[in-house]
């Protein structure tokens, strides 16, 4: 189980390592390349008009009732 743990760790910091490298290396792209891919380049819809059941938030709602009464009724 170690060796698994301390070959995990070396993955992830090789993986970081050339992660930085390569940004380091390239020219980062034009913002207009970038609007439909990255959140802070695209104008985001407003949900305004949408019914409360189909907004996110809503749902990620439902969700954490759901988990705290999971949590009270298996302790």
């Amino acid at each position: 189980m170690a060796e698994n743990m301390f070959r995990a760790l070396w993955s992830g910091v090789l993986c970081v390592l050339v992660t930085v490298a390569v940004s380091l290396v390239t020219r980062p792209r034009p913002e207009s390349e970038l609007v439909g891919l990255v959140m802070g380049c695209t104008e985001l819809p407003s949900e305004g008009h949408l019914p409360l059941h189909h907004r996110p938030v809503f749902w990620a709602a439902v969700v954490g009732v759901v988990f705290v009464i999971l949590n009270l009724i298996f302790w």
